[in-house]
């Protein structure tokens, strides 16, 4: 039963010292959930699209030093949105639609570096996703990457 006890109260003191220190705003930011709910498509269909995409930005401007951000995907896709972007997540942080405007938001980093902005592999699924429900393109039935290229590359 002492044991019980002791247990108790080194939990308590715990819980007591971590209120003290201001726990909890230290690591809300570590609690918040992501700014879009993490979407799955197969990783085959998720590789070709990164490629095609990737390929085409490298062949129009270039090898980009410090990774794909968004402006350069916008720069070679005349089809593509900056709506596209919703919830697409970055080296650190995530993209967002701010007053009509696409925005990087970097959250509260410890460290920002130079290529924070560049789109990771988790944001280019996301990416991939929002850009097949925009053209009504259902990738688990019948639509293709080509189809989304295809799209993507059109003049609007």
């Amino acid at each position: 039963m002492l044991k019980y006890i002791l247990f108790v109260m080194v939990l308590l003191a715990l819980n007591v010292a971590f209120w003290y220190v201001g726990g909890t705003d230290r690591i809300a930011p570590y609690l918040t959930s992501d700014p879009a709910p993490s979407v799955h498509t197969d990783p085959v269909l998720t590789d070709v699209f990164v490629y095609t995409l990737e390929e085409e930005v490298q062949r129009k401007i270039g090898q980009p030093i410090e990774g794909y951000e968004p402006s350069m995907f916008l720069e070679v896709f005349p089809g593509l949105a900056e709506t596209d972007f919703e919830g697409v997540e970055a080296s650190i942080g995530f993209y967002t639609i701010s007053q009509g405007r696409l925005v990087h938001e970097l959250g509260t980093p410890e460290l920002v570096h130079s290529a924070a902005g560049a789109v990771t592999r988790r944001g280019m699924e996301t990416l991939l996703h929002n850009v097949a429900s925009r053209l009504e393109i259902d990738l688990a039935r019948d639509g293709t990457i080509t189809d989304i290229m295809r799209a993507l590359l059109a003049v609007p």
